[in-house]
């Protein structure tokens, strides 16, 4: 998996490419943020193919960590796949998922 850690303005986006499975992709991913400094972050799933429980566990724990330093966790374009295993996992009622980079831009001017 490759994971690319970008910033736009005011957000910090981490790039989420291939297959989130396994220790080392979490490992990897994490490293990445430890790089941020401004905790309103945009996960871009755009380009993410698969994950399974630990790529899930990443998720929550980066929400909980956004939180913790002030800021928030934004979903962005899952694919149908992913948006089924958040759907069978309920993970669209944790975090907010959009389609639409405006919009969450949007949401973090009203949330800041």
């Amino acid at each position: 998996m490759e994971v690319l850690l970008q910033h736009s303005g005011p957000l910090s986006i981490l790039k989420l490419n291939g297959r989130f499975f396994t220790e080392s992709d979490r490992e990897h991913a994490i490293e990445k943020l430890d790089e941020i400094e401004n905790w309103n972050l945009v996960i871009d799933l755009s380009e993410l193919e698969y994950i399974n429980s630990t790529g899930i566990a990443f998720l929550v724990k980066t929400l909980t960590r956004s939180r913790l330093n002030l800021g928030d966790t934004i979903l962005f374009k899952p694919n149908a796949q992913l948006s089924k295993i958040f759907e069978l996992t309920r993970m669209e009622h944790i975090f907010n998922i959009f389609e639409d980079f405006e919009q969450i831009k949007k949401f973090f001017e009203q949330t800041t």
